[in-house]
């Protein structure tokens, strides 16, 4: 008797079940993480670039090392007249090795990867997307969450529409904390806190800065 062959029906993967889905391991998402798994939730945190986000890799750490190395620049220049006499020589190879070796552990999140694992934490690589209700699918699985899905995937720099910009390399915040050496010339657009805080960074190692705002 001729054996009888069903047609092949597609059946969608079987998600994995946990408490809650943190899509995004920024400054926000990595505490909520935490502070989940620390309670004993069964918590799943996915994040395509570097958990901890930008304050700790191209934000507030780092730029305050900057600021605190032109700061001393800045001092020490003021020295004639007040208490003797001074010769400053601003170098930026040790800034920018601090900045690597020290604020950010050469761009390396393992550290708080293994914090939050540490935790109960289960963590994943990678960019999610929502897959229905309740799901979240990343690298080919699916994670359904009984709790809650936290979406906190922070935001990237808005690049302006300027003519000829895109034939030119330009820097935006993680270019800028990433330098080694400095160019002789720079123009910052955006004369706002974070452009002003660079701009005179900058401009006391010697980089002749021109600042444009609307």
């Amino acid at each position: 008797m001729p054996s009888i062959r069903r047609p092949f029906q597609w059946r969608p993967p079987v998600a994995e079940r946990v408490d809650v889905v943190v899509l995004g391991m920024g400054v926000g998402g990595e505490e909520l993480a935490n502070t989940l798994a620390d309670n004993g939730l069964n918590v799943v945190g996915i994040e395509s670039h570097l958990v901890g986000g930008e304050c700790p890799y191209y934000g507030c750490i780092p730029t305050k090392m900057m600021i605190r190395a032109d700061d001393m620049v800045a001092e020490g220049r003021r020295i004639p007249g007040f208490a003797g006499e001074s010769t400053v020589n601003a170098d930026w190879t040790p800034v920018a090795r601090r900045i690597r070796d020290v604020a950010t552990d050469n761009w390396n999140d393992r550290v708080a990867v293994e914090r939050f694992e540490r935790k109960g934490g289960h963590f994943v690589r990678g960019a999610g997307k929502l897959a229905g209700p309740g799901k979240v699918s990343v690298n080919g699985t699916t994670y359904e969450a009984s709790r809650a899905i936290v979406i906190a995937t922070g935001t990237s720099p808005a690049v302006p529409p300027i003519p000829g910009l895109d034939r030119v390399k330009y820097w935006t915040n993680r270019e800028a904390v990433k330098v080694e050496r400095l160019p002789e010339s720079l123009v910052i657009l955006g004369g706002g806190a974070i452009g002003v805080e660079l701009a005179q960074v900058f401009a006391r190692f010697g980089v002749k800065v021109s600042m444009i705002e609307g």
